[in-house]
């Protein structure tokens, strides 16, 4: 299947990631309207803030080791931030911290996380042959 798809047409690939963008936004608004059922609006802004960081970095992941592995950044991301994002003595995560912190009290927190949802779509779109022909006119 891989081989198909390395030489799908470009209505093909467009196709794809429409459908695949109009599946991202359907879970999102699912998931965010079972959520808002049940947590407080406070877990529910971390949590809607989060989802494009932890997407993009799924589109790395997939970029770089393959689609099938699209989990792995994401597992170390959250091994990392498990780790290293404890609070310290004011109550407060460390700015890097995309995952827990309210957009009100560290709005960097959503730069990040759309910082990284960029650069995920921009690792998808980077697709072998448009690679090859950057690296030809340079």
């Amino acid at each position: 299947m891989a081989e198909l798809e390395a030489v799908g047409t470009t209505r093909f690939h467009r196709g794809r990631a429409l459908r695949l963008t109009t599946l991202w936004a359907a879970s999102m608004a699912v998931f965010l309207g079972v959520c808002a059922v049940s947590v407080e609006g406070r877990v529910l802004e971390v949590m809607a803030g989060a989802l494009p960081g932890w997407t993009g970095l799924g589109l790395l992941s997939g970029r770089l080791f393959g689609w099938r592995q699209g989990w792995i950044v994401p597992a170390l991301v959250l091994l990392l931030v498990g780790y290293w994002g404890v609070q310290d003595g004011t109550g407060g995560y460390p700015w890097w911290d995309f995952t827990r912190s309210p957009v009100v009290e560290q709005p960097i927190s959503l730069g990040i996380s759309l910082g990284l949802l960029a650069a995920g779509v921009m690792a998808y779109w980077m697709t072998p042959w448009r690679l090859r022909g950057l690296l030809r006119r340079s």
